[in-house]
């Protein structure tokens, strides 16, 4: 089978920039980050984990009533959506045979041994609050908590008013046994570890945000592009400083490698007439997560991530213009309606003026 050519483009980028030097250059990303310094935000972080597994199964009804009370926005939440709980009267009952379940103690015993010291999960949740509080144009409810928890392996991360859940059990490492016991994809595993978790939950407060309040102009793959690329965009300005490759759940090479072939890239889907299909089996791989093979396919989530350059490359773009054209504004107001205006507006061709892929 041949290779096709936007992979023998990319591979001959990387091979080039191989046998040129000693090391790997990384290709920078320009970084805006702004002075956040007169915002305070601090993240209280709750070990739902250790509160939920020191319930005493003897007296389990007075216990789960303190629990509801001591986590109003989360427990039930828990119960029934984690747990499933089918209803009030078996919770109890349910909740003990969890407890007294050897794997589930067990993935416990291990997350007490991986996550015995928070303090950089700390760090990582003030740095999210602060840039929520920074950025937020609508006046949500500011993030205060961060409620550690085991989920059972679930990806859902839905998030609340004032909070993020903290998934542990889906943190700790791709060598837990687990992981592979239950058929977790390596690409994913790699990602289940302690420096991807709160920029996970940057994620799914981007994702929240986006789904709520932005709209697809059409179905084509370039409003896809944009739509995801929004969600990247957002987890990229709620934690400017951690690496794009963690912020993205790319691999370093992965990451690398959409860099130096980004103009390749959107040459083939221009030169395909990708960008405006909406054949949504011919470009899902371009916008969804996936595996990473170069020597036989693109990298999953290559167009997403290039919806964000486009993304990018409009809020730079706004940001210039509003300094001109709204002088009184602060850099505050100013990013604000960047923001805003990047939720709202669904017309591919504005984002498309202002980019210009990367030689």
């Amino acid at each position: 089978m041949q290779t096709p050519k936007i992979i023998n483009y990319f591979l001959l980028i990387l091979v080039m920039s191989y046998l040129s030097s000693c090391e790997v250059v990384t290709v920078e990303q320009s970084r805006y980050v702004p002075d956040t310094k007169g915002i305070k935000a601090e993240v209280e972080l709750m070990r739902f984990d250790q509160d939920f597994f020191a319930l005493d199964t003897n007296q389990l009804d007075q216990g789960l009533t303190q629990l509801k009370e001591q986590y109003p926005q989360f427990a039930n939440g828990y119960l029934y959506s984690v747990l499933r709980v089918p209803e009030p009267m078996l919770e109890a009952q349910i909740v003990k045979g969890y407890l007294s379940y050897k794997p589930t103690q067990y993935t416990y015993d291990t997350i007490q041994k991986v996550f015995g010291n928070m303090s950089d999960i700390q760090k990582d949740l003030n740095e999210l609050a602060v840039h929520f509080e920074y950025y937020n144009y609508m006046n949500q409810v500011p993030l205060t908590k961060g409620i550690a928890h085991l989920c059972e392996y679930s990806y859902d991360r839905a998030v609340g008013d004032g909070f993020v859940p903290l998934p542990l059990d889906m943190a700790l490492g791709k060598g837990y046994a687990p992981y592979s016991q239950i058929k977790i994809p390596f690409y994913q595993q790699r990602t289940l570890n302690r420096q991807h978790l709160v920029p996970k939950a940057a994620f799914a407060i981007a994702e929240d945000m986006v789904n709520t309040y932005a709209k697809m102009k059409a179905g084509f793959m370039i409003d896809f592009m944009l739509m995801e690329g929004k969600k990247f965009y957002l987890t990229d300005i709620l934690m400017p400083t951690v690496a794009d490759s963690v912020k993205f759940s790319f691999s370093a090479y992965q990451m690398e490698f959409c860099q130096k072939g980004e103009l390749e890239l959107y040459q083939h889907l221009t030169d395909e007439e990708m960008l405006y299909s909406d054949e949504q089996k011919n470009f899902a791989k371009y916008v969804n997560a996936g595996p990473f093979n170069p020597s036989a396919s693109l990298p999953g989530n290559s167009g997403t991530w290039l919806g964000y350059r486009m993304v990018l490359a409009y809020a730079e773009h706004l940001r210039k213009s509003l300094k001109t054209t709204s002088p009184n504004l602060t850099a505050q107001e100013i990013d604000q309606k960047v923001l805003r205006t990047i939720i709202e507006e669904n017309d591919p061709q504005k984002f498309l003026q202002q980019y210009k892929p990367r030689k």
